[in-house]
């Protein structure tokens, strides 16, 4: 084979090497797909505790997490009051029922029994911090605790366009956090909280 034959033969093979890490030969230099954004809220319920705060399946879907204050399998009382502090830059606090309103901010659950007239029924959302109780009206007997003692909620806020799998901060206030007791004692009580994602 002439000289004049091999740089013949080079000159292509030369040109499609080049064209090859033009273009990202191989394949290697592909970007990656972006995270997806997320549009509903994920929660785990804690793994044990005295009082629980567990999600409500029945009434969460979506972007709308529902949230029970579940009490102790013993002891009987007559109000509990919630405080609780969320990343309120990424959620904000709502309504029980889907629908985003503010109106009333917390629901009775399945233990107290508010009677009639006016309920002790009271939520307040200030910053990041939600404050909830209720209570039941004397001479009623003191109710059981191993049930659902209220609900709150909490809706993502989706026009952020979060990435899936961004955690969210929800903490409980141990000091204020409290519950009066079947004898009329007013205590502070340590409430498990799960953890929260954008999904």
């Amino acid at each position: 084979m002439t000289s004049m034959t091999k740089r013949l033969l080079w000159i292509p093979g030369a040109l499609l090497l080049a064209g090859l890490l033009a273009c990202g030969g191989g394949g290697g230099g592909s970007t990656p797909a972006p995270t997806p954004t997320a549009t509903a809220l994920a929660y785990t319920d804690p793994a044990s505790g005295t009082y629980l705060l567990k999600k409500d399946t029945a009434l969460s879907s979506g972007s709308h997490l529902v949230l029970d204050l579940v009490g102790p399998a013993t002891g009987t009382a007559t109000g509990v009051t919630l405080t609780l502090n969320a990343d309120t830059a990424k959620v904000t606090w709502v309504d029980v029922p889907a629908g985003g309103t503010t109106a009333t901010l917390v629901q009775n659950g399945t233990q107290f029994n508010l009677g009639t007239g006016t309920p002790i029924l009271k939520a307040k959302a200030s910053g990041t911090t939600l404050q909830a109780t209720v209570a039941q009206k004397a001479p009623t007997a003191a109710a059981p605790q191993n049930g659902v003692l209220l609900r709150v909620a909490l809706d993502l806020k989706t026009t952020l366009a979060l990435a899936q799998g961004t955690a969210i901060t929800l903490t409980a206030d141990g000091t204020k956090s409290q519950v009066l007791d079947g004898s009329g004692a007013i205590s502070a009580i340590t409430v498990s909280v799960g953890t929260l994602t954008a999904q």
